[in-house]
């Protein structure tokens, strides 16, 4: 009987996952057909998300023309304006900026060593200049939570900090969503 729990508990290690991946992405999927469908008439699976990606590819496309920049950025003027939509607004935008723009956020990896522990604690260097906040000798730091799409910003003193050079950003997000049990990550 144990053999067979056994078996029964590494078939659940070995299909949790893939099973998850695929529960997600189908989902993910049907949601955005079904909320695409409304939009486009025909009813071929797939055809609504194939045409939103053709969509957003061509609005792209467009924003790079001068006329297209000047009604894009007309409309960012107009969003950064409504008190309320400012708001969201900025922060959507500057986080997918920062995310996918040509300047990321995520430029360094850093371990921060918790003051009078062993502790250490990965995250990401988000701005390096907090002189403008109050913080001369100080740097902003992302922080992820394992298992979950969270995190906090911490600043950090530079001398409890240390930069982890040669490390690959996708890798240390693998290790710290995993909660450290995807185990790429090569400290040099």
């Amino acid at each position: 009987m144990k053999t067979l729990t056994k078996y029964f508990l590494n078939g659940i290690l070995v299909l949790s996952p893939i099973m998850l991946t695929i529960l997600i992405i189908s989902k993910v999927l049907v949601a955005w057909d079904t909320t695409a469908g409304k939009f486009f008439p025909l009813k071929v699976p797939g055809l609504p998300l194939l045409m939103s990606i053709v969509v957003i590819v061509l609005i792209g496309y467009m924003a790079s023309w001068w006329l297209s920049g000047q009604v894009l950025g007309y409309i960012d003027r107009l969003f950064t304006k409504v008190p309320v939509v400012q708001f969201i607004y900025g922060i959507i935008k500057d986080t997918v900026t920062s995310l996918l723009g040509e300047k990321k956020s995520f430029g360094k990896v850093a371990v921060i060593t918790i003051p009078g522990t062993e502790m250490k604690v990965i995250g990401f260097v988000t701005s390096e200049d907090l002189e403008h906040i109050g913080f001369k000798d100080y740097v902003a730091v992302y922080v992820m939570q394992s298992m979950q799409w969270a995190g906090n910003t911490v600043l950090v003193p530079k001398k409890n900090l240390e930069i982890l050079e040669g490390v690959k950003i996708e890798d240390v997000m693998k290790f710290i969503v995993s909660a450290g049990a995807v185990s790429s990550v090569k400290n040099n």
